[in-house]
């Protein structure tokens, strides 16, 4: 299977930016008491994204950045998609999330194995469909 590029993968990240913060958005519209539940959502959603099991034909391993950029998360050992493994999820995501060293794990894309430090925790890689 042939590698996602880093611009899918930062377009499919943006996307998910979008549709992760959009509940804490729209709460805090309804009600600035709101917006704390909002933000549980979102950082629900970007830490578990790749593990959604399929509904009604959706998600199925994928986020959906992922899925409107047609790349998806496998395990690098065996190229099975990670839907329903939350643990690789979180692993792969909570790098993203630490100041700076957040910043330094999405410029990884544009190494030559194109891993991120998160990929390389969960022996993950992203790849075309």
């Amino acid at each position: 299977m042939q590698k996602a590029d880093a611009i899918q993968r930062f377009v499919a990240a943006f996307i998910d930016g979008i549709v992760g913060y959009l509940p804490a958005w729209i709460l805090a519209f309804i009600s600035f008491k709101l917006i704390f539940v909002g933000y549980l959502i979102a950082i629900a959603y970007v830490l578990t994204k790749d593990a959604i099991p399929a509904t009604n034909g959706f998600f199925g391993g994928q986020s959906i950045g992922k899925k409107l950029m047609k790349i998806k998360v496998i395990k690098e050992d065996t190229g099975a998609g990670i839907e329903g493994d939350w643990g690789a999820a979180i692993v792969r995501q909570v790098s993203l999330m630490i100041p700076l060293f957040g910043f330094v794990d999405a410029l990884m894309v544009f190494s030559d194995d194109k891993k991120r430090f998160g990929d390389k925790w969960a022996n993950t890689i992203v790849v075309k469909q």
